[in-house]
């Protein structure tokens, strides 16, 4: 409605309703509502320090607001409730002198009373005290800056999360402030315990990323020291140097585990363990390391505090009793910051006739579901062919078509995500690209994505898109009308660049999967889901679950990013499995991939009459993710002093700790036993034959001491004599024996989608176009690879499995080496960095490692003579490299200006840092 308005009349209307907002406790809704207004529309100083209370600038111009502030600062809470009484009474004052002065008084007054109870210093416990001093300050300085909490954030703090030292757990919706919570928890313990250490637990690596530049950054602004760790299960040097200066750790769990092995004391250091995203405990091999590490954690003598937080967990109860909490520790939140609304597409009628309403469902009230007729009908499809000068109707009956014509019509709302649950295929995000890019070749007379497209950097993306994976690539093709592709196949670097086109408005549209629904913070306003079926790997179609489609929708009631998000079901033979999300249903519990898996293993064993030993769990790669979170967990507890009667014992009771073992009958509690204890013996015989110092300096997985002794070792003769990671006979040695790994069998099969394996020179051939530095462009034509088959190879084998594998090889190749005394070579002990990052020389390695965003600035200095001079020895590759990109029309036109200045602005960041 303000929106129809000008002048006074539309500031006060965007005041009003912002008012509203702040004093329903949607803070975030009222800043994004007041900044709508022009502050010039009003001279009162009530106007003036209501503006200033809800739109937060860092420079407010109310004197009123200024002075709350500096108490703030200086810790003085009860400055507003000091101000309240006088302000109640200018309220009754101004009575008498018209209601003009009378709305701004109460106005203000009304704000005043809600910032008096939940500001600052009013919520944290005593929160008077100097030691929030520096909390405070960050808060407020940030942009927007924070200078209260949300409802939810507030419940937690008064629920004593701040003052107990027990296990709590969160069930807070998406978007509701659990990451500044998290923040002020982690200050709080560490301030409170300063020689201990906390730990944040992400579920994946693209979180991890992001926390580094914003949650990690803010608490070692803070003075506590913060290490973000997602690589592999082996920690790099970078990792795991100086871990006594590190306060808190922000990790993804297999990497958290492979850092517990290189450092023995950091276990004993750790007092508080928060659990982010814990509802995926249920999420395969990665629920299952995330089950045993916080069960290890809890089997300490003196086990560390455990936050379990999660949005979407019905039964959190009964996962933090598991955990050591109580009934009474449990902190329920429904709070949103902004709610969505839920409709679904409703076709009706057949060929030309087709009508689509969109069938809304309001959320908290009673109206019944109500139908927007004709939100797509048959002139939103009419169009005129260029050719023939002829009216056309593009074909509009299929639920893709409707649905992107649908996310069109919703763009002047804000950002809008259509998603599906694959990649690829005309079902998938490529197919609704191809769908994009047919409806606006075709003219369709519907809102084009490129009319919402508000900077240049757009066009600089693309041709960077174009750069590294052809110009015929869907995400370039998509990009160039003005919309975001998105998902898990597409390289790191690019999707953090094309996030930023979302995050800064920059583009309204994306397609993407439920990558994201990752942790990553984007300010979406409209969810279109296109479809919630995917096919498991036999074929089946298999619905999402409710808790999956609801950490889906959260997208949309981020706060700051709207005051209102939509959700639409495209396709209404879905709307079954959405209602349920619509309405607020608990959806489905969470029991843990650990419970899933031994459910399939007791099957199994039943049905085949299967005597369970360590060669039956290392032969069959499903239960890997059971195996190596076992091993993992057992060679930490394993000490010199323990027997090993007593080292079963432990074993078994650390069996029964898991959460597995408390739903499990009794024939399941006595496998799950079994198979803690044969692994123990497998652990206990590592010893005895003096390999197990290896397991803990490395890192590496128990499972393949011997394939990496027996097998990789005398395969190949030049250990310590390779100078390049492209070294053909190297790789190929490296992926010959990958090949007989059934791990990395079951993952090529998977990514290839074939019944056969691959020839071993196909992944060899790769690798190594990998590590020379080559575009994917490059490598999909070299190849012949089709290029999205390309990046789901590169993404599944060689960037994961593959690299993954020769983490654990190099490290225990190296250990088994020194012990005959043979020194691995530097590019062999590199090899897994090499293939990390995609490069071929220790410059590019170095710079990509000291944050340089992009490989291909990374691979085209790296190779540039300067770096190799011995002249240039003693100095860094990123200060060589500052001074190589002011060569500016030579590398501008090698990488082009998106790359060419991120990468000026990565180096002078470093060089600064050194300086």
């Amino acid at each position: 409605m303000g929106e129809r308005l000008t002048g006074v009349t539309r500031s006060d209307a965007f005041f009003f309703a912002s008012v509203a907002f702040y004093s329903g406790g949607y803070s975030a809704s009222a800043y994004l509502t007041i900044r709508r207004a022009d502050p010039e529309d009003w001279a009162s100083e009530n106007y003036r320090a209501s503006y200033d209370l809800l739109a937060r600038p860092h420079e407010p111009r109310s004197e009123r607001v200024l002075e709350l502030l500096a108490a703030l600062r200086r810790g003085d809470s009860g400055a507003a409730d000091s101000a309240l009484p006088d302000a109640e009474s200018a309220v009754l004052d101004a009575l008498a002198q018209g209601p003009e002065e009378w709305i701004s008084q109460q106005s203000y007054a009304s704000l005043l009373a809600r910032f008096s109870r939940v500001n600052l210093r009013s919520v944290l416990p005593d929160g008077m005290a100097r030691r929030w001093d520096p909390l405070v300050d960050s808060f407020l300085d940030r942009t927007p800056p924070a200078w209260d909490f949300f409802p939810s954030q507030v419940q937690a703090i008064e629920a004593g999360l701040l003052t107990s030292d027990v296990t709590y757990s969160l069930q807070m919706p998406t978007g509701a402030g659990k990451t500044a919570l998290t923040e002020t928890l982690i200050f709080s313990h560490l301030t409170e315990h300063p020689d201990d250490v906390a730990i944040l637990l992400v579920p994946y690596r693209a979180l991890a990323r992001e926390l580094r530049g914003s949650l990690a950054r803010r608490l070692t602004d803070l003075g506590l020291p913060t290490r973000t760790v997602y690589g592999g299960t082996v920690p790099t040097p970078e990792e795991s140097q100086d871990l006594d200066a590190v306060r808190a750790f922000i990790a993804t769990p297999e990497a958290l585990t492979g850092l517990l092995g290189r450092s023995t004391g950091l276990l004993s250091r750790i007092s508080l363990a928060i659990c982010d995203e814990g509802h995926l405990l249920d999420s395969g091999a990665r629920g299952i390391g995330l089950e045993l590490l916080l069960a290890r954690l809890r089997a300490r003598a003196e086990p560390p505090r455990v936050v379990f937080v999660s949005a979407i967990v019905p039964n959190i109860e009964e996962i933090n009793s598991w955990l050591g909490g109580s009934e009474d520790t449990v902190v329920r939140s429904d709070y949103r910051p902004a709610e969505a609304e839920y409709a679904v597409l409703r076709p009706a009628g057949r060929g030309r006739g087709i009508t689509v309403g969109l069938e809304a469902h309001p959320l908290s009230t009673n109206l019944p579901a109500h139908t927007l007729p004709g939100f797509l009908q048959v002139s939103d499809f009419e169009f005129t062919n260029l050719r023939t000068g002829h009216r056309n109707t593009y074909p509009y009956s299929s639920f893709k078509t409707q649905a992107l014509a649908a996310a069109r019509k919703s763009l002047a709302l804000g950002t809008v995500a259509v998603f599906s649950t694959t990649k690829t295929g005309q079902q998938g995000v490529i197919g609704l690209g191809e769908e994009l890019i047919a409806q606006i070749a075709a003219g369709l007379p519907l809102p084009d994505p490129s009319d919402f497209v508000t900077h240049s950097d757009v066009t600089e993306v693309a041709d960077y898109l174009s750069r590294e994976y052809g110009t015929e690539w869907i995400g370039a093709r998509t990009l160039r009308v003005g919309a975001v592709v998105h998902h898990g196949d597409i390289p790191q670097e690019t999707r953090e660049a094309l996030e930023e086109l979302l995050t800064r408005h920059h583009v309204r549209m994306v397609l993407c999967t439920s990558t994201l629904a990752e942790g990553v913070n984007l300010p979406i306003r409209t969810i279109v889901l296109y479809a919630v079926r995917r096919r498991n790997a036999a074929g089946q179609a298999e619905q999402m679950l409710a808790r999956d489609i609801r950490n889906l929708a959260g997208r949309a009631e981020r706060a700051g990013s709207s005051t209102k998000g939509l959700v639409i079901c495209a396709n209404p033979n879905d709307w079954p499995a959405v209602l349920p999300v619509a309405t607020g249903e608990p959806g489905e519990n969470v029991h843990g991939a650990l419970h899933r898996l031994l459910g399939i293993v007791q099957n199994a064993v039943r049905q085949n009459g299967i005597n369970l030993t360590n060669r039956v769990l290392e032969a069959n790669a499903i239960v890997y993710p059971l195996v190596d979170g076992i091993d993992a967990t057992l060679v930490e507890l394993l000490h010199d002093e323990l027997g090993d009667d007593e080292f079963q014992e432990l074993a078994s009771s650390l069996a029964v700790g898991t959460f597995a073992a408390r739903q499990l009958d009794e024939a399941g509690q006595v496998m799950l036993s079994n198979v803690f204890a044969l692994r123990a013996g497998q652990v206990a015989e590592l010893r005895a034959g003096g390999r197990l110092g290896w397991i803990r300096e490395t890192g590496a997985r128990v499972r393949l001491v011997d394939s990496v002794v027996d097998d990789l070792v005398p395969s190949f003769s030049r250990w310590d004599e390779v100078e390049s990671p492209l070294d053909e006979e190297l790789l190929e040695v490296m992926v010959s024996w990958a090949y007989k790994q059934r791990d990395f069998e079951r993952d090529v099969l998977a990514a290839y989608r074939m019944q056969d394996l691959p020839p071993a020179t196909d992944i060899s051939r790769l690798v190594r176009a990998w590590i020379e530095g080559r575009t994917f462009s490059e490598m999909a034509q070299n190849l012949n690879y089709e290029i999205d088959a390309l990046l789901r190879v590169h993404s599944q084998v060689v960037s994961y499995a593959f690299t993954t594998l020769v983490e654990q090889a190099t490290a225990l190749l190296g250990r088994y080496l020194a012990d005959i005394g043979i020194e691995l070579a530097e590019a062999v002990v590199d090899l897994p960095e090499y293939l990390r990052f995609g490069v071929p020389t220790p410059a590019a390695k170095t710079m990509l490692a000291a944050g340089i965003r992009h490989r291909r600035a990374a691979v085209e200095l790296g190779n540039d003579p300067s770096m190799s001079s011995p002249e240039n020895a003693l100095r860094s590759p990123s200060d060589l490299a500052r001074e190589l990109l002011e060569d500016e029309d030579r590398w501008r036109g090698l990488l082009g200006d998106f790359v060419y200045q991120r990468t000026r602005s990565d180096v002078a960041q470093r060089t600064g840092r050194q300086g």
